[in-house]
């Protein structure tokens, strides 16, 4: 029986890319192009807007072109690309004029399937005739919002793609981004010209980002303890200047961490070298300021971590988006202090024109509402773009991991507030908590503060405590700053009343944790020894190719590997991100280094690979038995414990049964195998930590479910993907 167009896509699918199922609106895109229609696509960092363009660059007649932004990043899109076996080049200001007229040769015989270009290309009368004399069959263009006046990266070379519809009537415009107001989203439609588009606005929510804020105190220190419980994992640290960034990346290597500065005060070459060396994992850390990262590829950054407060909750989205873009859990952490507010709001205030001083304030406020308030991380990012989220507890950030409590602080702020009126309300937050503290400095003591009645009378609490204290407060509205580059605090009348006992004063926060390390799920990876081995392979492979080591592999594909220890090329492209072409070129050497570990350690723990890949055709005559009967009761409306009672089998054997049958397609009603309850809080872990493994989602129910039902569960939900 000839395949159908949808299982055609799904074949694809899994032969190139390596993939089981299609992620959220990719198909519905996919389907859109090859149709010859106009997308706008709205897709978060990391949602898989790519593969929206290469899987059609492999079934449609002609060259897809990608309008890319950043030159730096055309080579590791392209080596990306060849690795899957999709002949891509590109063609950049990076290239001698011979290697552009050999990659032109390739277009006109229509040898590629894609080819990157920078917007400013089309600028270029002779280039766009000769783009005229090809076989497009789609122009994608990423990063679309670059093409809008009111787009928070706006590029003036943009404005040339408005000529893609004149110069290539008739050719499907595919246009993507990873943010967009509806402002936005209009201005980028109208002036590309997008007839009846495909309109797509995809999830904002990353579940595997787990989001943590901290009170910032010695930040370089921090900075530095962050990572260091983080070895060998990729990151980026983002700080607010370039002098802050130096510094940073002296401190970091100071210390032994492999770190690189990234900053518009570096000459073009120093940056683009900086980045290649993060991107092969040479450097563990790239520090940089909000210059780094948009487009970037790399797909094994482990954490991102902003030292400084972002100024709007679009920016602190997009940068945080750039780890875990493999699906792998990532860590978000953010340090902050009140007096971030006064360090932006400063150059805010330079802004000339009132209106966009007034909304630069509104944005700078909602990101100090996320830093401050003790409300669900993933919550408010999801509201900022419209989206509410499901449940009250996501799960995977600091508030709802580790809860909230509630502190009856009224003396404490009173001790606060009575040296402020002490010292005449002329001095700012620092200086304050160094008198209630009981701290000797140099000019605490020339002004006599030393000798109020008020100094030292908080020294039994820490430092840390008397921050979040004046944080709550200015948050509350109890107290408030005047000046802007040295802000001192002053009362508020509702500070006053609470200062003279006229109403209480409580604060909410994040209950605290022994260290900086962000709350997240138990480690769920198996074997990390093995993975230690995988992962420096990938890196020779990657030497000896001269390509990113996430090209070779992403970590999630490693870490599959190890779970599952294939023996076999078939158990090998069961794996997430493993292709025919790449198990073709790396199939034999990362099968050899697996049997070698596995016949040192014969004990290892193996999990049966991702069934939604790869399905056994037939079964034994003994097992198809056994495992109809158990089908049969499940059809009558038994549960998993009568069945397993009523045939005087364990309720996990049950429960492989079933599983085996759905992994071999077949279909069932298992409606009353577990109560509806129970369901719906497997399917609610699922969705938080993915199908791949059981391990996380039955811990983190904390004894409601057994790893029986959460198996059943499992199978039901691959099936249906």
């Amino acid at each position: 029986m000839a395949e159908s167009a949808q299982e055609h896509l799904s074949t694809v699918l899994r032969k190139t890319f390596g993939f089981s199922s299609f992620r959220e609106n990719q198909q519905e895109i996919i389907e859109a192009i090859l149709s010859k229609r106009d997308v706008f696509a709205v897709m978060p960092t990391g949602g898989g807007k790519s593969l929206c363009y290469q899987l059609p660059s492999l079934l449609l007649d002609g060259v897809c072109i990608v309008i890319s932004p950043l030159i730096s990043l055309m080579k590791d899109q392209v080596d990306n690309a060849m690795a899957l076996g999709i002949q891509a080049a590109f063609i950049n200001s990076t290239l001698t004029h011979s290697a552009q007229a050999e990659v032109m040769s390739a277009f006109q015989s229509n040898t590629l399937q894609l080819l990157y270009l920078a917007p400013e290309r089309l600028a270029l009368g002779s280039f766009a005739n000769l783009l005229q004399q090809g076989n497009v069959s789609l122009v994608a263009v990423d990063e679309a919002h670059c093409l809008s006046e009111w787009g928070h990266d706006f590029r003036p070379d943009y404005l040339e793609l408005t000529n893609l519809r004149h110069l290539i009537p008739g050719v499907p415009i595919a246009a993507f981004t990873a943010t967009a107001t509806q402002k936005v989203a209009s201005d980028i439609r109208q002036r590309l010209q997008l007839h009846d588009p495909l309109t797509v606005r995809a999830s904002f929510n990353r579940p595997n980002l787990i989001y943590s804020v901290h009170l910032r105190n010695n930040i370089q220190q921090q900075i530095v303890e962050a990572i260091n419980r983080r070895p060998q994992q990729a990151g980026i640290v983002y700080r607010l200047s370039r002098n802050d960034v130096e510094r940073t990346a002296a401190v970091l290597q100071k210390n032994g961490i492999t770190a690189l500065p990234y900053h518009a005060g570096l000459n073009a070459g120093q940056r683009m070298q900086n980045q290649e060396s993060f991107n092969r994992d040479e450097t563990q850390v790239i520090v940089a300021t909000v210059a780094f990262g948009m487009g970037i590829d790399k797909s094994n950054v482990r954490f991102v971590i902003h030292g400084d407060l972002p100024k709007n909750l679009e920016g602190y989205y997009q940068e945080t988006g750039r780890a875990g873009r493999d699906g792998e859990p990532a860590d978000c952490l953010l340090f902050y202090q009140r007096g971030d507010m006064m360090r932006l709001g400063y150059f805010i205030n330079q802004i000339q024109n009132p209106s966009e001083r007034q909304t630069a304030w509104q944005k700078l406020q909602q990101m100090a509402d996320f830093a401050e308030k003790p409300v669900c991380r993933r919550k408010q990012l999801l509201a900022y773009f419209e989206e509410t989220l499901k449940g009250d507890n996501c799960g995977s950030c600091d508030v709802c991991l580790q809860g909230v409590e509630q502190i009856e602080a009224t003396t404490e702020a009173q001790m606060l507030m009575s040296a402020m009126v002490r010292t005449g309300q002329n001095f700012g937050a620092s200086h304050i908590i160094d008198i209630v503290a009981g701290a000797k400095t140099k000019r605490l003591i020339q002004l006599g503060h030393d000798k109020l009645p008020t100094h030292g009378v908080g020294k039994n609490r820490k430092k840390i405590f008397w921050r979040r204290l004046v944080d709550a407060m200015l948050s509350d509205e109890v107290l408030t700053t005047e000046g802007d580059k040295y802000p001192i605090l002053k009362l508020t009348s509702r500070g006053e009343d609470i200062l003279y006992g006229r109403q209480p004063f409580t604060m909410h926060m994040v209950k605290e944790i022994a260290s900086l390390h962000t709350p997240s799920a138990p480690e769920t990876h198996i074997n990390p020894q093995l993975f230690q081995i995988l992962r420096q392979l990938r890196q020779q492979q990657a030497e000896e190719q001269n390509i990113p080591p996430y090209v070779v592999f992403s970590d999630k594909t490693l870490h599959q590997m190890c779970a599952c220890l294939p023996k076999t090329e078939e158990e090998l492209l069961a794996i997430h991100g493993i292709g025919l072409a790449k198990q073709k070129k790396y199939g034999d050497i990362f099968l050899k280094a697996i049997a070698n570990w596995v016949q040192e350690y014969p004990e290892a723990t193996r999990q049966t690979p991702a069934p939604s890949r790869v399905r056994t055709t037939t079964m034994d005559a003994k097992s198809s038995s056994t495992i109809r009967e158990t089908i049969t009761l499940a059809r009558q409306g038994l549960s998993l414990q009568e069945i397993a009672a009523k045939r005087n089998l364990k309720p996990s054997t049950i429960a492989n049964h079933i599983s085996q049958w759905l992994d071999q397609g077949n279909q069932l009603d298992g409606k009353a195998l577990l109560p509806e309850a129970t369901k719906q809080k497997l399917v609610e872990q699922f969705a938080i930590h993915t199908t791949d493994f059981l391990k996380p989602v039955v811990e983190a129910l904390q004894g409601e479910v057994d790893y029986d039902e959460a198996r059943i569960v499992q199978a039901f939900l691959r099936q249906n993907m």
